[in-house]
């Protein structure tokens, strides 16, 4: 087949970590309708404008069809090179994939999703990964109501996932194989777990989510030291501990396809340059102006955060909130948001999307706990209101 196109440890002293709101019988039968109205909701809404839409392919825009090509090569063939999925020389398909020690075409891109949706393309082919994209949408849209239940009540933590999914540009995703929206969905499972006070969990799943996204490398120390500001240097060291494992897992496979483990399948991309070919690396292509490229990321018409994420605007408010009740948790999320901001301001291609800056989708993603707390504040403001006028004698002054 061919495609185209805690408490406290190590002697030191911290405050106590704050737990979730209270959980009762009624509560948890609230928690479980309401995600499991969020998680059907969001698939059947964003499935039913996939059906729409589709026609074949169309939905592998971009980087997308490698993946597809990646999952294909190894079902099929039993190994990473494209040679045989890809249609063209390296004249074609330079920049797309990564040249092996050993002239081979190996995928640029992290292999993490498609063996993940090695599943869905065995039963349902190509087609299945548009299927497995809508099934990570949904997932993520449930992983943000439970990281919004760490402040919120069931309904509203659902609510803002909901709307933070269709008012922003991860709408746009749904119809797509994105690497983007599942590397986001395990860095928000693994900063889920971190806040839980599970660090060898938390470790494990921000390792993978280095696996899905190189650059999620610079986000692992935030997270360390998150542990262990919380729980101490055993904490740190049990999320540490918990991330070596998928890291040392992606060290060698780029020891085994490049004969290096810190040579990653981006510093093996193929370009011609004076009718030779020559291979380059993306670590020079952080090169660009921090403020231009802020104001870029903020205000592009087509890529900008303000323009296609107007749903960020509620997190404003629920943000004060936030700091004064979760002070930890939300410098975190300030720091997480505030570096991917930095970092691609810099980045050359920072604009390499069909819409929206795939590359913020965890920036996004974290506004979703502060987004809970504007709407929970506005729906007890409005049930106060509404009990106030039931409670007023007709012809009373208000």
């Amino acid at each position: 087949m061919r495609i185209e196109g805690g408490a406290p440890s190590g002697g030191m002293t911290s405050a106590p970590r704050e737990t979730s709101p209270p959980s009762g019988d009624g509560t948890r039968r609230s928690d479980r309708v309401a995600a499991t109205t969020l998680f059907t909701l969001v698939f059947l809404i964003f499935g039913a404008r996939a059906c729409f839409l589709y026609r074949p392919l169309t939905y592998l825009v971009g980087d997308c069809a490698c993946y597809a090509a990646t999952a294909v090569s190894i079902l099929q063939d039993h190994d990473l090179d494209l040679r045989n999925q890809l249609r063209g020389g390296l004249e074609v398909h330079g920049r797309q994939i990564a040249l092996g020690r050993n002239g081979a075409w190996y995928p640029k891109h992290p292999i993490l999703m498609p063996l993940i949706a090695l599943p869905f393309v065995a039963v349902l082919g190509i087609p299945g990964t548009l299927v497995f994209n809508l099934v990570v949408l949904a997932l993520l849209a449930l992983a943000l109501m439970r990281l919004a239940r760490q402040v919120a009540r069931p309904w509203p933590a659902a609510l803002a996932a909901f709307l933070l999914v269709a008012g922003s540009f991860l709408r746009d995703y749904g119809y797509n194989f994105s690497p983007d929206l599942f590397a986001t969905l395990v860095l928000m499972l693994g900063i889920l777990s971190l806040v839980r006070g599970r660090d060898p969990i938390a470790g494990l799943l921000l390792g993978l989510a280095v696996c899905a996204k190189i650059t999620n490398l610079f986000l692992l120390p935030l997270g360390l030291l998150y542990s262990g500001w919380c729980r101490g240097w055993r904490g740190c060291l049990r999320a540490a501990l918990g991330s070596a494992g998928p890291l040392l897992a992606l060290g060698a496979l780029n020891l085994a396809l490049f004969g290096s483990p810190v040579e990653t399948s981006y510093d093996r991309n193929v370009v011609v340059q004076d009718g030779t070919m020559v291979t380059v690396s993306h670590r020079g292509l952080f090169d660009q102006g921090v403020l231009e490229g802020v104001a870029r990321e903020l205000l592009d018409p087509i890529h900008g955060l303000l323009p296609t994420s107007p749903v960020l605007f509620l997190a404003l408010p629920g943000s004060l909130l936030l700091f004064q009740r979760r002070p930890r948790e939300a410098l975190l999320y300030l720091a997480l948001a505030e570096f991917l901001l930095l970092l691609f301001a810099t980045y050359r291609y920072w604009a390499s999307s069909h819409y929206g800056n795939r590359f913020l989708m965890p920036l996004v993603a974290v506004a979703t706990p502060a987004i809970a707390l504007t709407l929970q504040r506005m729906i007890d403001g409005a049930r106060r209101s509404f009990r106030r006028t039931l409670s007023t004698p007709a012809g009373a002054p208000t």
